[in-house]
């Protein structure tokens, strides 16, 4: 481990922090989705006493206000003072020195992003906060196991952080995880655990489908089950692994004695309890969990989306127009409440257009595809299925017929997706993606045979054929 002068004014860029993990690179998910979420998480620290530090969440979200996602610097430093004030909190004294190290060096980045000329504006705040960081940076430079097992803390910091990323950051979320279980020993927190389960299904269902038992399924599970053996009242790791064996046809009634051991009462766990019931098909209970937790002081944008989606599959179940209709507007109603939350929520977003054609508000309907296309056109995934929920629209408006309007937009379906494929190999955890890219080129191959257009035939089969489409 490379150590750091004080006399070389630069030394403090080189220490681990958010601004220098190349975090806005390869970004798959919308950012301001992001901090939405982590906002969810610090209201959720207001119902329930965690047993981590908050200090990764609190990092993270100043680190958010002042990159290059836009934000703003007096929220930014906020978010970094409450991560001072809960590191002091912290019994381990490496973990400790692990989060003022990354807290520190977070500020003079974001010092040097509020002025241009950091050493000429702000030369007292700089030169107490390289104090600061000198002293706890160096402090175990001659003592190669404290630094091993700082460096390893850092890397759960940064973790949490890529963990949040998107799917491109998964991997290297997972290794940084993985290496700090196996430096830290004893020390590993149930939530590392949790996390990492996560991302193996994650990135095994990205690289083999959802259905019904992906890859490495078992891996997951295991890491679940460490995490409650860690903690036995982290609930949601809890949720997450009846999730989990919910997918696995022998042991989904083993899911089923488990999610009912859940007992804690916020908003997360909720959620969660929704999202498996629902997922079971079991509509009655699923609604019985949310109409519980509708008592709570604040809900999150998440929960009025899972509202939405158990009225929107009961919907598509009945027959009775009478009723039909009334479930489409409980589907509504919920949209609206979610995205008064959080106006990016792109599920949201997808299901409100989905529900303005049905309603047969087509303007609307454009208008919001349009809309979802320019926020998310930096997720991928989410453009992908965007556009081809928007080319369909198109045809569904044009009395079920292709025209020249509808294969352009079909169109930009196999451009993202070819960039996908080119860039990740893969388009991504959600069976759908392949089905509409596929449907996407199978109308476009007939529009061009029925036309007479040979030449964009060959073309269209050139591009998916590189990609292995």
């Amino acid at each position: 481990m490379a150590t750091y002068e004080a006399s070389n004014d630069d030394w403090w860029e080189s220490v681990p922090c958010h601004f220098i993990w190349d975090l806005e690179e390869k970004v798959t998910v919308h950012f301001r989705s992001v901090k939405t979420n982590l906002d969810s998480k610090l209201e959720t620290r207001k119902d329930v006493n965690w047993s981590d530090s908050a200090c990764d969440l609190l990092l993270f979200k100043g680190y958010l206000e002042v990159s290059d996602f836009d934000g703003v610097f007096w929220k930014a430093e906020q978010f970094f003072q409450e991560a001072d004030e809960e590191a002091v909190k912290t019994t381990d004294e490496l973990e400790r020195n692990a989060y003022v190290t990354v807290a520190t060096a977070n500020r003079l980045w974001a010092l040097r992003k509020k002025t241009t000329g950091l050493d000429e504006d702000t030369p007292d705040e700089q030169e107490s906060l390289l104090k600061v960081l000198e002293d706890s940076w160096k402090k175990y430079q001659d003592d190669s196991e404290s630094r091993e097992k700082i460096n390893a803390y850092i890397d759960t910091i940064a973790a949490f952080a890529l963990s949040r990323l998107g799917v491109l950051k998964y991997e290297e979320a997972e290794r940084r995880y993985r290496h700090a279980m196996k430096v830290l020993g004893q020390s590993v927190k149930s939530s590392w655990c949790q996390s990492l389960g996560m991302l193996i299904g994650r990135q095994s269902r990205h690289t083999t489908g959802p259905a019904p038992q992906y890859n490495e399924i078992e891996t997951e599970v295991r890491f679940y089950k460490k995490a409650l053996r860690i903690d036995s009242y982290n609930d949601s790791a809890r949720c997450d692994l009846a999730l989990a064996l919910g997918r696995i046809p022998n042991r989904v009634q083993e899911a089923k004695i488990i999610i009912q051991q859940v007992d804690q009462k916020y908003c997360e766990i909720f959620v969660k309890k929704a999202r498996f019931f629902r997922r079971q098909e079991d509509y009655q209970k699923c609604l019985e969990v949310l109409r519980e937790g509708e008592g709570l002081a604040s809900l999150t944008a998440n929960f009025y989306h899972q509202f939405a989606l158990v009225y929107k599959d009961r919907a598509r179940q009945k027959s009775d127009d009478r009723m039909k209709r009334e479930y489409s507007e409980k589907v509504a109603h919920y949209l609206d409440e979610c995205l008064r939350i959080d106006p990016m929520n792109f599920g949201a977003l997808s299901d409100r257009a989905f529900s303005y054609i049905m309603g047969g508000q087509f303007p609307a309907a454009k208008d919001l595809y349009l809309l979802i296309m320019r926020e998310f056109k930096s997720s991928p995934f989410d453009l992908l299925t965007t556009q081809y929920r928007y080319a369909r629209f198109i045809v569904h408006r044009n009395a079920h017929c292709m025209d020249e309007t509808s294969a352009s937009a079909f169109e930009e379906v196999i451009k993202t997706a070819c960039s996908i494929l080119s860039t990740m190999g893969s388009l991504g955890d959600d069976t759908a993606n392949n089905k509409y890219v596929l449907d996407s080129k199978e109308r476009l191959e007939q529009y061009y045979q029925t036309n007479g257009e040979r030449q964009k035939l060959q073309e269209l089969r050139n591009r998916t054929l590189a990609v292995g489409l």
